[in-house]
């Protein structure tokens, strides 16, 4: 992953990184998907690209979402940390999913590394111009995620600056949550 997020369900980040590569490929992907739609009763709201880390860290991501989108009507949602929007690449590939997931638990630096514990080439000033940069571009739905960590990020003045960011990126419906 990019982060090691001090509320992160999955224990701590072992390898943070910001190297993309190929770590499922777009034929895996589409044999599992098969598969599972072949023994579902009830059709799903949403196939949601996540994983056990950063998804826009898979340099097969645009493929993978096309791939999805040619077997089934069923809308491709996106579940990212949103550390990565600010290359242009990864902002491209994203632009075929029906719904992006992005996080912004700070606006301020210090917050930013206290919570999300990113890799030392991040800055949360990129990360919050990466969000604006992608809203800009995608049409869609963009449901922005905040977990509030007492006493880390709650206090009023980050929370002024959060709104601030919100209203800046734009995002279609904001998603308040704690640990």
């Amino acid at each position: 992953c990019t982060f090691d997020c001090i509320y992160c369900d999955l224990g701590r980040t072992t390898h943070k990184t910001v190297s993309r590569q190929s770590h499922v490929s777009r034929e895996e992907v589409e044999r599992e998907l098969i598969l599972s739609l072949s023994i579902l009763e009830k059709k799903p709201d949403y196939i949601t690209l996540s994983g056990s880390g950063e998804p826009t860290l898979n340099q097969n991501i645009g493929e993978i979402i096309h791939t999805i989108k040619d077997l089934t009507s069923i809308p491709v949602a996106v579940l990212t940390n949103g550390s990565l929007l600010s290359i242009e690449e990864v902002r491209n590939e994203l632009l075929a999913a029906d719904l992006v997931l992005p996080s912004l638990d700070a606006v301020t630096p210090f917050i930013f590394e206290a919570i999300n514990r990113p890799h030392l080439s991040l800055r949360v000033g990129d990360f919050i111009s990466g969000l604006i940069q992608f809203r800009k571009k995608f049409r869609r739905q963009i449901w922005l995620e905040i977990v509030f960590c007492r006493g880390v990020n709650d206090d009023k003045e980050e929370i002024v600056k959060l709104k601030e960011a919100i209203e800046r990126i734009q995002p279609d419906r904001v998603q308040l949550n704690t640990p």
